[in-house]
């Protein structure tokens, strides 16, 4: 096939998915969500380093490639992820070119993988607890009912960069990769809300477990929750097929994905194939070897014989599985990185190469995020001083969207020391340390900025 006649074959499937979107529900105002604002700037800097790669040409035949999209607005930081480069936001919507990426294996596509072309796709949906098991198809699913929701994702290692550089621990002691602080995003998705799946399907009394299956990237990737959590959430999340208005790409999980708003980003299942409702417990590595708290101010979460384990065994069980994400907040600085085990090919500044802004007036911006109860406010504190209270930019939609805030500074020649906190509705503060977790998981301590002003 020529390459003009794949292009307009992908054009043609693109304009027929963009038509179905806006025909079941898309909301057509979302646009003016994704233009910068322009009083929105980041502060003066210089961030001296390596410019960014230059992008990379689609491979003539087939292959697997770890990542589909170029590294010139992400951070290289593994074959399989890329982080977002946080401190260049501006907007309140993260374009897919700068929203991070987080794979366990390289990104299967339609044409390495053929039962992820729209029209080979499946999604089974079955289990002892489920009354009447379907299998749908891509075109089942965009004729089902379906809603928009604009929410933050988040891996569960963001922030891990914070065990290394802050308190002063070693890669033996916290494995992982260094995401620093970009890896999360903002998004609208489109998808079939659980509701709708359980209406069809009926769930009977006693289920326990909903396991979301892909399967396809790798035979291990799979993540269950409690049935409990689910339902809780059943209008919020559900089965994805759009983001930011356009079908799903293949590094975020094309065709269909998971979606679970304020739970970490291995909740939302890439690739999905399966949906499994059952009336055990349910183990596999996504929540024992990975995914999980492991540390000495965690316990073990309980277990028994009765339940069903996917390639583990009751030995891998050490800690709790990461849920929802807790409260966090930025300033659109790079962290200066001299503690951590490896610094980013592409990241801005060398190994312990410190930012430098311009003397004067100053305005401080950051984002801010609470998904489980929403940002109450957010404070910045210079050189250990009072904490100041942060404007809260417009818009601010509610608990699973992150805000942006400022801060004016009169800013001094001298090394300085800036800190973030965020405090959500229910009165949680993001404290000052947290505990050791040997994954690194979901560090929320305030993050410390140092600049160079001159």
């Amino acid at each position: 096939m020529s390459d003009g006649t794949r292009e307009q074959r992908q054009r043609a499937e693109a304009e027929k998915l963009a038509t179905e979107v806006l025909r079941h529900g898309t909301n057509t105002q979302r646009r003016s969500l994704f233009v910068s604002a322009a009083a929105f700037g980041a502060a003066a800097m210089t961030l001296p380093g390596a410019s960014p790669a230059s992008a990379q040409t689609a491979p003539a035949a087939p292959r697997r490639r770890p990542i589909i999209k170029d590294d010139s607005r992400v951070l290289n930081i593994g074959a399989t992820v890329r982080s977002g480069n946080y401190w260049d936001y501006k907007t309140f919507m993260t374009p897919i070119e700068e929203f991070y990426v987080r794979n366990h294996y390289p990104t299967p596509t339609a044409e390495t993988r053929p039962v992820l072309a729209q029209e080979n796709w499946k999604l089974r949906i079955h289990g002892t607890s489920v009354e009447r098991p379907v299998e749908l198809s891509y075109n089942d699913l965009l004729g089902m009912r379906s809603r928009t929701i604009i929410a933050t994702m988040e891996c569960h290692g963001n922030g891990r960069t914070l065990f290394w550089e802050q308190d002063g621990l070693t890669g033996q002691q916290v494995a992982g990769g260094n995401w620093v602080l970009g890896a999360v995003g903002q998004a609208e998705w489109q998808y079939v809300p659980m509701s709708e799946i359980f209406a069809r399907v009926g769930i009977k009394p006693g289920a326990r477990t909903v396991l979301f299956w892909s399967g396809v990237d790798g035979n291990d990737m799979g993540r269950p929750m409690p049935y409990s959590d689910v339902v809780a959430q059943q209008h919020d999340m559900g089965v994805c097929f759009a983001m930011n208005g356009n079908p799903l790409i293949p590094d975020h999980g094309a065709p269909v994905r998971m979606v679970v708003p304020g739970w970490g980003g291995t909740a939302s299942i890439k690739w999905l194939t399966e949906i499994r409702v059952t009336d055990r417990r349910v183990w596999c590595r996504l929540n024992t070897r990975g995914e999980v708290y492991i540390g000495p101010s965690y316990q073990r979460p309980e277990f028994s014989q009765e339940d069903e384990f996917i390639g583990v065994g009751a030995e891998d069980i050490q800690g709790p599985m990461v849920t929802w994400m807790p409260p966090k907040s930025f300033i659109t600085v790079p962290l200066v990185l001299e503690k951590s085990p490896s610094v980013p090919a592409n990241y801005p500044l060398q190994r312990g190469q410190v930012p430098r802004l311009s003397a004067g007036r100053q305005e401080l911006t950051g984002y801010a995020w609470a998904p489980q109860n929403g940002v109450r406010q957010v404070d910045v504190r210079i050189d250990g001083g009072q904490w100041q209270r942060a404007e809260i930019r417009q818009p601010n939609l509610g608990k699973y969207t992150w805000v942006r805030f400022s801060l004016p500074w009169d800013a001094t020649a001298g090394q300085h020391v800036i800190e973030t906190r965020t405090t959500d509705n229910a009165g949680t503060v993001q404290p000052e340390t947290v505990p050791l977790n040997t994954l690194g998981m979901a560090n929320w301590a305030i993050p410390k900025f140092r600049v160079e002003v001159a």
